[in-house]
């Protein structure tokens, strides 16, 4: 077992019937029933003080051994080690390391809280969560100078989601990017310009960006950095996933946790995300400046054009509720933030300035088009950002999309028009699961035309299926 001294003094020779006793007088979560029959005596480990000796810790050195010829219920030393026990069985379920074998290293649990352990002067900074609200730095009104076509009609732009993959692009990743360029190409032969890529999120699996993710896992797909592509310089605006987040960017979940070389300070606020513009990342490489994240939450607008981008990070309710601490890809970065609560009081700090955001941008955005890109489904806050529209505001166009589900599907129209998007295709997935992407037509009264599912831009489910490589 990972944590023998759990269950000291017990042995692995110990009987059936120890165990069972200790679980039920320690409070287990199982819920474990008395033995049937209650041993007058315990087994020989407890009664043996020299067979305890060599179980007990530093801190029962000085309680008197029992004497081995007198019946007994208990070893005081096993009384005072059930207990904590079943304290520490106790905090876990309360506190921010449930389902795990081990607190990180430098923190203990008392039984009514967690703390770092005392003098780790490193750790106890931990103690106090930030409250402060999230403030979204940024200029917005296209600030890359994306250029249009002075026919609304004649310009586009692309929605892609779930396509990253560890290591390097995968194939379906590369057939889905092969489908993108061909794409392009067509539609700039037939006039077409395309403005901008939008991503939904999970850019970079399994726990996040470093370094060498652009050049290792983006750009061998996409080729935006070579000359001629279709796809060249063509501006990514970029939406958070969960898999965004993790134990290869463990900072970003707690930025002002981070250490000097990894921090940046932005009027104020700290930053500590691999995937946020040069300003705000400590790696993000030179050559990927169209790879557009100046803000967790940020808007961009293309006035030429008459439309507005929102982008949203949401992932409080999943990285922390369904995710936690003791999943795979996210222990470390968990550890190094102080757990469950300092991560989720940043995420929920970020989320409800992206609401935020949204409302703001209904009272002063005047684009006919909005897109809400924003990674899980059914999360966008459409709501949110209509109840918010002035009066003369009412008939604009709102285009929800996001991830997380690996497909291409319409899952919403208004008067006609599909306006609510899955689009987490990007790198296939499996059983019927479609790959693709979605491509996004400006038309000149102000709308716009949506395809998902077509031939054009998704592939039959059997066709591409995700692996986990």
């Amino acid at each position: 077992h990972p944590t023998p001294e759990w269950y000291e003094p017990l042995r692995a020779a110990s009987s059936f019937e120890d165990f069972q006793e200790l679980f039920h007088e320690g409070g287990h979560e199982s819920k474990c029933l008395r033995p049937c029959a209650v041993r007058e005596k315990w087994s020989e480990e407890l009664q043996n003080p020299q067979g305890l000796s060599q179980f007990w810790t530093e801190e029962f050195q000085n309680e008197t051994l029992p004497d081995p010829n007198i019946e007994i219920d208990r070893p005081r030393p096993f009384i005072r080690r059930r207990r904590q026990w079943r304290d520490m069985m106790s905090c876990r379920r309360r506190h921010s390391w449930e389902g795990s074998l081990d607190l990180p290293e430098g923190w203990v649990c008392d039984g009514s809280s967690v703390r770092p352990e005392e003098g780790n002067q490193q750790l106890m900074s931990f103690a106090t969560v930030e409250t402060e609200p999230y403030i979204n730095h940024y200029q917005g009104n296209n600030p890359l100078h994306v250029e249009v076509d002075p026919v609304r009609s004649n310009n586009y732009f692309l929605i892609i989601g779930d396509w990253g993959k560890a290591d390097g692009p995968g194939p379906c990743q590369r057939t889905v990017a092969e489908k993108m360029r061909s794409y392009v190409e067509a539609q700039k032969s037939a006039g077409k310009r395309l403005m901008v890529i939008g991503s939904v999120g999970d850019n970079f699996y399994w726990s996040g960006a470093d370094a060498g993710s652009w050049d290792r896992q983006f750009e061998p797909a996409y080729k935006t950095n070579e000359e001629g592509s279709p796809l060249a310089k063509v501006p990514w605006l970029v939406a958070m996933g969960n898999h965004d987040y993790g134990d290869n960017d463990p900072y970003g979940f707690c930025p002002d946790r981070a250490p000097d070389h990894i921090k940046r300070i932005h009027e104020g606020q700290a930053y500590a995300h691999s995937q946020l513009n040069r300003d705000r990342s400590s790696v993000r490489p030179q050559n990927y400046d169209h790879y557009w994240f100046p803000d967790l939450n940020f808007h961009y607008e293309i006035p030429e054009a008459d439309v507005e981008f929102i982008s949203l990070d949401t992932n409080f309710d999943n990285v922390v509720n369904h995710l936690g601490a003791d999943a795979q890809g996210f222990r470390d970065a968990f550890a190094k933030c102080g757990g469950v609560e300092p991560v989720a009081q940043y995420l929920r700090r970020v989320q409800e300035s992206g609401t935020a955001l949204l409302r703001e941008r209904a009272e002063k955005g005047n684009a006919s088009t909005v897109v809400i890109l924003q990674h899980y489904p059914w999360a966008c806050q459409k709501d949110v950002f209509l109840q918010g529209l002035p009066e003369w505001r009412k008939s604009t166009k709102v285009l929800c999309a996001w991830g997380h589900d690996h497909s291409q599907e319409c899952l919403g129209q208004s008067e006609g028009t599909c306006d609510t998007v899955l689009t987490g295709g990007g790198g296939g997935c499996c059983g019927n699961h479609k790959a693709g992407f979605t491509a996004v037509h400006l038309t000149d009264d102000g709308g716009f035309i949506t395809d998902v599912e077509s031939d054009a831009v998704s592939m039959p489910s059997h066709d591409c299926h995700w692996r986990r490589m």
